[in-house]
């Protein structure tokens, strides 16, 4: 696994709500600070919109996301409107301190040519008398879908994704743990491989990724025995062992910090179950 594959595995998406408004010339905002990630999906009209005071015309068959804690102003620039809105929490954990958005370098609007993602986007519009108890599996994994296409465009690519702007000391040290996973290093030995001394190592990280090193380090470990626990039968006293850490409890205990379930509960509920 690389480091930009690892950083698209802890993307967590979390569906909240959908609603399809018709609008006409009076629709205007100013100044409103979101709470969650929305996504509009224009099927009609146009508006003008401002994110965080960089301003752009929204036109119909366009997708605008629109980053949480971002402010927006707005006001329609047609006589009629109609939109799709889509709220939803997203994060990647290991990089706390840039939205998501921000670190995979997403743009604000994309085009949708083959209107893929409006037939996606009608899927998810399911009628109150019409929904069940399992309607927001539905709209969660239609969302999914929506992410997919959008970042496999030509616009979002690895090499332009914020992450790999990080500084080059912080990527030698993620590249040394990716091949070195059977290591638990010291803050020391991590300042020494980038020549840096400790307390400049720690201004790095938490300016860079909002963690200290050693956090970031438990959270890389984190995503590695996610993956072996989901695909490995290997007892956790193991992974543990191969992750670099001898104390099992000590590990145990970290992934429950980080996840809130202990590695068996994590493999229960995501891990191989067909050779048991």
């Amino acid at each position: 696994m690389n480091s930009f594959q690892m950083m698209i595995e802890a993307l967590e998406i979390r569906f909240l709500h959908i609603t399809q408004y018709q609008l006409d010339y009076r629709w205007q905002a100013k100044e409103r600070k979101l709470q969650h990630c929305v996504m509009w999906y224009v099927h009609k009209g146009s508006f003008q919109l401002a994110i965080d005071q960089a301003s752009m015309r929204c036109n119909e068959g366009q997708i605008i996301i629109l980053p949480a804690h971002s402010t927006i102003s707005f006001h329609a620039i047609s006589d009629e409107l109609l939109l799709t809105s889509i709220n939803f929490d997203a994060e990647i954990s290991l990089v706390n301190n840039r939205s998501w958005v921000q670190l995979l370098n997403l743009p604000n609007v994309f085009e949708d040519r083959a209107s893929k993602i409006e037939r996606i986007v009608h899927e998810m519009l399911i009628p109150e008398n019409e929904a069940t108890a399992y309607a927001h599996l539905l709209q969660q994994s239609s969302l999914l879908r929506i992410l997919y296409e959008l970042l496999h465009t030509e616009n979002v690519a690895e090499s332009n994704s914020s992450y790999s702007h990080l500084d080059k000391r912080i990527h030698t040290i993620i590249h040394f743990l990716h091949a070195h996973p059977q290591q638990m290093p010291e803050i020391k030995e991590l300042a020494e491989l980038v020549q840096l001394s400790d307390s400049h190592l720690r201004k790095l990280f938490i300016k860079q990724t909002g963690q200290a090193p050693l956090h970031f380090v438990h959270s890389i470990k984190i995503e590695q025995a996610k993956k072996l626990l989901a695909t490995s039968v290997k007892p956790v006293s193991q992974i543990s062992y191969e992750l670099g850490i001898e104390n099992s409890n000590y590990f145990s205990r970290m992934f429950k910090i980080k996840t809130s379930l202990t590695p068996l509960q994590y493999r229960q509920q995501f891990g191989l179950w067909l050779n048991d």
